[in-house]
């Protein structure tokens, strides 16, 4: 026990420093945007985000939000203390599944250090699905296990909470009562398959007609508010190359400590092993399959609960995931995270006697265990978390240098305290490496900055002045991008090159037709006295005051149109259109707002 829990420590230890220098990165924003500015409702828990139904999650990203947004920290402790949480109940659980056995330590130690759990554990979105669905296998499965021994009504109860528990913020929860059922099957049964189903049905049928029951009430509930995909896409993309990927390319090497080697994307990575690396977990694999089945009376069955789950992960791949970014997105560990869970399972199964078991797995009579040495298994052991630490060194080296969102927002932050007064912005989107213009409107200026409230406006109408900032987060004048000219007038007026105010509206006409929403105008302008005006821009209407002197006045527009109307100014105003074009704002120079 004691060593257990210095493991445990370690591995949190070392989970804090890849946590330490992590931030907040693209789905994170879009959480932040939705809980500053949605209303605390069954809409905002139950909206579908990216396929994922997870009420939980976005409640504890409504507290956070609420107290700390844009302060790592916290975000980061939630995710240290839900994989504290995980790892003892897998030590737990594996105590109960296979006792007090130096065994136990080693199949702890794969799960503590394996990759697997890495990439969801040092994203805040990733982790927030994850984490619980790891802690709901760990706790659950050990409830289930007690029920299956006991038949106690209580232990049903907890397994059911758990397992709700993990439901609350991932839908792939779900897949534990698949686990639950195989264990079942293949463990506390015994004969031909219509005789085992008999006798679970005779001994556990209350478990398995509620069990069921919550199941089939879960997945009414999914596709009723978080569904948002065909499942028949899963047949438009070839399995072969995602099943490839997902266990060829990065389970098999990731169970040696692999892969060793990333494939850098923006900020995450894909496993990139060497062929070397890839055939030595290959080797690594297929030999411990066999040297299982060699030494031990039954172990093939122990493999079920991995190829359940991998099944899984590689249907859910390819109907939601694969056909937007291709099979290699089996080799993105965050969508196979339990497998360091299942994995482990599964090699005690296959190894060691299940407690309680009605079959039991035994080293076979007469048949040598040549492998089976503490000081050979010790050394395994090491060599696979040395190089599974490797393996978390250099993807978090990745995950730390590669996010761009840290060095934005600390800019954003010092450009509005330079200003010296509410800063006046186009509500634009932040880069795209950020967050993705489909998650509009949580992608603004006005969602992402609500924070800083009090040094941001975002008017409709701006004189002369309005700001936008550039890649990097530094405030920068808008500069306008266009789309659409002015036409010049017929007739010129003396000392007006442009169109002349001659005391009725005046309709400007376009040199196309616009369409949608988002624009904006630059009408520059020249007036010898301070006068006002109505303009009208598709379904956008401006009241303005225009003081004297040469300026250029800055309007939204929207809708579907092909001139600029403006009227309600004084009969004899003298005052000149110069220039006039609609377009998209961009980044000009930077600057120091009202400095």
């Amino acid at each position: 026990m004691l060593l257990g829990g210095l493991m445990i420590a370690a591995q949190l230890g070392f989970r804090g420093w890849a946590l330490s220098g992590s931030w907040f990165y693209f789905d994170d924003l879009a959480f932040m945007s939705r809980a500053l500015n949605q209303p605390f409702d069954l809409g905002y828990l139950t909206e579908s985000y990216a396929g994922h139904l997870m009420p939980g999650g976005f409640a504890v990203a409504r507290l956070l939000t609420d107290w700390a947004p844009y302060e790592w920290w916290p975000w980061a402790l939630v995710l240290l203390l839900a994989q504290g949480v995980a790892s003892i109940g897998m030590f737990r659980l594996l105590i109960s599944m296979f006792g007090r056995r130096p065994f136990v330590l080693v199949l702890l130690a794969g799960y503590l250090f394996w990759i697997f759990t890495v990439p969801a554990g040092v994203w805040f979105a990733a982790g927030i699905n994850q984490l619980p669905l790891q802690i709901a296998l760990a706790f659950g499965l050990t409830s289930h296990l007690a029920y299956l021994r006991t038949r106690r009504t209580r232990h049903l109860v907890a397994t059911l909470a758990w397992t709700g528990f993990g439901l609350l913020f991932y839908e792939k929860t779900l897949l534990l009562f698949g686990l639950y059922a195989i264990i079942a099957l293949c463990w506390f049964s015994t004969g031909a398959t219509p005789a085992r189903l008999r006798s679970l049905w005779t001994r556990y049928r209350i478990g398995i007609l509620v069990q069921g029951g919550v199941v089939a009430a879960y997945a009414a509930a999914y596709v009723t508010w978080g569904l948002n995909f065909s499942p028949g896409e899963a047949n438009n993309v070839p399995w072969a190359p995602v099943a490839w990927n997902l266990v060829g390319v990065a389970l098999a090497p990731g169970l040696i400590g692999g892969p060793l080697s990333w494939q850098p994307l923006d900020v995450g990575s894909f496993a990139n092993p060497s062929d070397l690396v890839m055939l030595a977990s290959w080797v690594a694999l297929g030999g411990a399959i066999f040297y299982a089945f060699y030494t031990r009376t039954r172990s093939r069955r122990a493999w079920a609960p991995l190829g359940f789950t991998l099944l899984a992960n590689v249907i859910l791949l390819a109907s939601a995931r694969a056909n937007i970014v291709g099979p290699e997105i089996g080799r993105e560990y965050r969508y196979q995270t339990e497998s360091a869970a299942i994995a482990v399972i599964c090699l005690g199964l296959a190894f060691l006697p299940l407690l309680g078991a009605v079959e039991v797995n035994e080293p076979r009579d007469g048949v040598a265990r040549t492998y089976d040495g503490r000081l050979f298994v010790g050394a395994i052991t090491g060599v696979v978390v040395v190089l599974a630490v490797v393996s978390t060194v250099r993807y978090v080296d990745l995950w730390q240098d590669n996010n761009p969102s840290r060095a934005y927002f600390d800019n954003v932050r010092s450009s509005l305290d330079r200003a010296q007064q509410p800063v006046p912005l186009a509500n634009a989107g932040v880069p795209q490496t950020l967050l993705w213009s489909f998650r509009y409107p949580e992608n603004t200026y006005s969602h992402l900055f609500r924070p800083w409230s009090d040094q941001t406006s975002f008017p409709r109408s701006s004189l002369d002045d309005l700001y936008v900032f550039d890649g990097e987060g530094r405030l920068a004048e808008a500069v306008l991008q266009p789309a659409r000219q002015m036409k010049p007038p017929a007739r010129s007026t003396k000392g007006c090159d442009g169109w002349a105010m001659l005391g009725g509206p005046v309709t400007i006409p376009l040199d196309g037709p616009v369409i949608g929403d988002g624009w904006w105008i630059a009408m520059d302008y020249s007036s010898p006295d301070d006068t006002s005006a109505r303009i009208v821009a598709g379904t956008e209407v401006h009241e303005v005051d225009l003081p004297a002197g040469d300026h250029r006045l800055w309007l939204q527009a929207a809708g579907t149109f092909s001139s600029v109307r403006i009227n309600s100014y004084p009969d004899d105003p003298d005052w000149c259109v110069d220039e006039l074009a609609l377009g998209s704002v961009a980044p000009g120079e930077s600057t120091s707002a009202g400095s």
